[in-house]
């Protein structure tokens, strides 16, 4: 029996921040290096000011304007954020999100984390999915097991590792898929 619903940020409840950067920046050093980049600012691993020093040696970029006006332009999905509402009167319903501490705080500012339980931010933790740590940490604090779980995420990688350790999964694609998955697990 499903007592939790986990639901990833940025690709289910707003758009994908990643894709939005990409999209205003037009340097082939940035794009060559930006996931690598991102990973470790997802982790925790190196702050903003610190990826901005690394690319002013080959590009001028105001990362942190650049990362900041990306994450107020995009919007959240109101149908995902009301079923977050919904959901959370009959489940324990958190968020696990790769995210780093500017885009943490312009997302609460925006009202992305209200209705949710508590959430797990990749940066405070210096461990980000798909590394089957920050389920495994997931887990704990939600005090259940694999199977009572319900995750939710738009990357195929971190639904593997959920996968993997036998967390019920949900690759999202759009709200109405969301929808039937739900369904699917008896949940709405």
């Amino acid at each position: 029996m499903i007592k939790a619903i986990i639901f990833d940020i940025g690709g289910v409840v707003v758009n994908n921040l990643g894709k939005e950067i990409r999209k205003e920046v037009n340097n082939k050093f940035f794009i060559k290096y930006y996931a690598k980049y991102n990973k470790m600012l997802d982790s925790g691993n190196i702050t903003l000011a610190q990826l901005e020093e690394i690319y002013k040696k080959y590009a001028n970029l105001n990362l942190r304007k650049i990362y900041i006006e990306a994450a107020k332009k995009s919007m959240i999905n109101k149908k995902v954020k009301n079923l977050v509402f919904k959901l959370n009167k009959k489940y324990k319903v958190i968020y696990l999100s790769n995210t780093f501490k500017e885009h943490y705080i312009v997302r609460k500012r925006q009202g992305v984390y209200k209705g949710f339980l508590f959430g797990i931010n990749s940066y405070k933790l210096r461990m980000r999915k798909p590394y089957i740590a920050i389920y495994k940490l997931t887990l704990r604090k939600l005090n259940l097991r694999p199977e009572e779980c319900l995750f939710i995420d738009d990357r195929k990688d971190n639904i593997k590792t959920a996968r993997k350790l036998k967390i019920n999964s949900i690759l999202f694609r759009n709200y109405f898929q969301l929808i039937k998955g739900l369904k699917s697990f008896k949940l709405i």
